[in-house]
């Protein structure tokens, strides 16, 4: 599979922006330590099972765009670069906004009628989010939900999180825990320069 180091590549450059306009950025000491140094979602550990937990995450606002399918895999990089632009000042406020963790894309696993997306998440702090001005970029906001969590390190590629996400059906079914298998969710919670301690998760939401 050459998707691979092609699409690595291509996402340094994003990253490596992000990453020099962060610097000296700071945890609020409250966030995970797979956050790093970046603000994220917060949540209760609710039930911590042999290798997955159970998660109540609180409501969150989040910056959301289609995950476009381009030739090798390069649409992904295409639908960063949106979110990116939004946050680096592309808005109506043309406002600078701090990356945060983590890099979510929601799949689609039926016939549900909506589209593979990339998001990212929006700080509390930013209580009036500035419009995108990219007709294909736009907010959202969750309710509090539950999620069945699956981490792993490394560096990851779609084929690692569906190959994730199925042993954590395969976990939840044979456990006999209700969960939404219409939509599987990736979380990524680093950089490319990030070498060790590498942070990635798989979500189901729980029923």
């Amino acid at each position: 599979n050459n998707m691979g180091p092609l699409l690595l590549l291509s996402l340094l450059s994003l990253w490596g922006t992000a990453v020099r306009a962060e610097d000296g950025a700071s945890t609020d000491g409250k966030s995970p330590a797979f956050c790093g140094e970046r603000e994220c979602p917060k949540f209760q550990l609710i039930q911590q099972y042999d290798s997955f937990e159970l998660r109540a995450y609180e409501g969150s606002q989040w910056v959301t765009t289609e995950l476009d399918d381009g030739f090798l895999g390069f649409g992904m990089v295409t639908s960063f670069r949106r979110l990116f632009n939004y946050i680096s000042g592309k808005n109506s406020q043309e406002k600078k906004i701090e990356m945060t963790v983590p890099v979510l894309i929601q799949y689609p696993l039926k016939d549900t009628g909506r589209n593979a997306t990339m998001s990212f998440f929006l700080s509390p702090s930013l209580v009036n989010p500035p419009k995108p001005l990219d007709p294909a970029v736009y907010l959202e906001n969750t309710s509090p939900l539950s999620v069945y969590v699956m981490s792993f390190g490394g560096y990851a590629l779609d084929y690692d999180y569906k190959k994730k996400a199925k042993a954590l059906a395969e976990k939840l079914r044979n456990l006999g825990l209700s969960f939404d298998d219409s939509v599987r969710t990736t979380a990524g919670y680093n950089d490319p320069f990030t070498l060790i301690n590498r942070h990635n998760e798989v979500w189901y939401k729980a029923k």
